[in-house]
């Protein structure tokens, strides 16, 4: 079985959907549990905010298929979600323990 090199998995541009995905729900986290207009978001900010940022990454690449020269990529959702579980996970690592 031939060895795949990591970086033909992991392209620049996964890498970044991972980072941008991962900043945005540790920012809308963080956003919805320090505000007192709303209490429901400050009480139930991890599952919204993991979400809302999951259908953000969903919508985008669904939207994709929509424009000519571009298309709907499994791995970009992929890359989004883990993202979005890393994201998550920062925020449990630095706020919760």
């Amino acid at each position: 079985m031939p060895l795949t090199n990591i970086w033909d998995v992991l392209s620049f541009d996964k890498i970044a959907h991972f980072i941008v995905f991962a900043l945005l729900t540790f920012l809308f986290i963080l956003g919805f549990s320090k505000q007192y207009t709303f209490l429901y978001f400050r009480y139930n900010a991890e599952i919204l905010a993991t979400g809302i940022s999951f259908l953000y990454g969903l919508i985008i690449e669904l939207g994709q298929t929509l424009i000519p020269e571009r298309g709907l990529e499994f791995t970009d959702i992929m890359a989004n979600s883990v993202g979005v579980f890393a994201g998550w996970f920062v925020f449990y690592l630095i706020y919760k323990i």
